[in-house]
């Protein structure tokens, strides 16, 4: 960062929900944008699991298949 924007708007960093600044070393700056923060991440890993087990579902059925088609 230059100096003459540092001297302007000294330390500070943004919140990563909404992007407003915020002193150094905060991650939000409200609980509003920290409880969107996590619900986001909450429905994120939820979806992950959910691709995880339907591809898990269709390897067995796959398998499955596959042992009854063999004699």
């Amino acid at each position: 960062m230059s100096k003459r924007k540092e001297e302007k708007w000294g330390p500070h960093s943004h919140c990563i929900v909404c992007g407003a600044a915020i002193p150094e070393g905060k991650r939000f700056c409200s609980k509003e944008c920290e409880e969107k923060y996590y619900e986001s991440e909450r429905k994120y890993k939820r979806a992950q699991t959910m691709m995880f087990m339907t591809l898990v579902g269709i390897v067995v059925l796959f398998m499955v298949f596959y042992l009854i088609a063999v004699p």
